[in-house]
């Protein structure tokens, strides 16, 4: 047996514990992608910092010998993600000093989520995630204590100096970006639009031929493919097999400041989101091409902002959506 033969019977092991380390994580799944939103403005951002944080905790499981609490044991393996992003980009802000005045009371949850744009930039880190675990996600200190591991004299310091702060700060609001549909020009969206038109249309050969040599197509959350012919055996086979044809229509929009494929399938009851797509363009081939068609709390939120109904006929780790 080769070593690349040993490695797949690996992977194909590591499937199934991953599955079932999955169902085990899906009832927080939802609670920790908005955390995760929460800490980085962006729903792009969040559905990384997600999948980050589930890699981790799974990859961890082997070097860990006692029993966990899930929710808390995710939680902490997210803040500890962030904040490491937030020191290797050198984003740690000013802490801001404030006056001796003590907090006996939490911020209101309403003024809370409503600031929480402007929290993240101006709180440190270390702030920011204690207000949200306590005042947002119901934490207990205990708790908190053990996802940032530190103390709860610590964390009652935090979140006091936290909630000082919230009080200091001026009423703000959220900023969504304008919803923009791209024209698309110029040779790589022109790839984009024949690469939208052979999905709409099932032509997944037309679509092979698009892939460059060394190209990656990821089911987020699922899968990975790498290499051309790999993709056209295995996942373009589960495209064409898998009644793609279904009254999609597609569009090339912006959404959260980043170019993305939309498609939405008709219904009795109108449009649905269907999928959301990005593509990488390179010497017009598609180099890279990751679908979200398993991130449910990235497609509600798109849902949302496109104003149509999310497309729930799916299942997710033995859970109906």
């Amino acid at each position: 047996m080769s070593m690349s033969d040993d490695l797949l019977s690996i992977s194909k092991q590591m499937q199934q514990i991953n599955y079932a380390f999955n169902k085990v994580i899906q009832p927080y799944r939802s609670t920790l992608w908005n955390y995760c939103l929460k800490l980085t403005g962006s729903p792009w951002d969040a559905e990384d910092l997600l999948q980050e944080t589930l890699l981790k905790s799974f990859s961890s499981l082997s070097r860990v010998e006692q029993a966990l609490n899930p929710k808390s044991y995710i939680f902490r393996i997210a803040t500890n993600t962030w904040m490491d992003s937030i020191r290797k980009n050198k984003l740690e802000t000013v802490e801001i000093h404030p006056e001796n005045t003590y907090a006996e009371k939490s911020v209101s949850y309403s003024d809370l989520y409503d600031a929480i744009d402007t929290m993240v930039q101006v709180l440190p880190p270390k702030q920011t995630s204690v207000l949200l675990l306590v005042d947002i996600y119901n934490f207990t200190a205990k708790e908190v204590a053990e996802i940032i591991a530190s103390t709860e004299g610590a964390v009652y310091s935090l979140l006091q100096r936290a909630r000082n702060n919230m009080k200091k700060l001026h009423s703000q609001h959220n900023k969504e970006d304008e919803l923009k549909h791209i024209p698309l020009s110029g040779e790589k969206k022109q790839v984009i639009k024949e690469y939208m038109d052979s999905f709409v249309n099932g032509d997944f050969q037309a679509i092979g031929t698009m892939l460059a040599e060394y190209a990656t197509n990821e089911v987020v959350g699922r899968g990975l493919d790498i290499g051309k012919d790999q993709i056209r055996k295995n996942s373009m086979g589960d495209w064409a097999s898998g009644g793609t044809k279904q009254n999609l229509s597609s569009s090339y929009i912006e959404l959260w400041g980043k170019g993305a494929i939309v498609f939405t399938k008709e219904t009795e009851s109108g449009p649905v989101l269907w999928d959301i797509t990005t593509v990488e363009i390179n010497d017009n081939y598609i180099v890279k091409h990751r679908s979200y068609y398993f991130c449910k709390d990235l497609l509600l939120w798109a849902a949302n902002k496109l104003q149509i109904k999310m497309d729930e006929d799916k299942d997710l780790y033995g859970y109906n959506w």
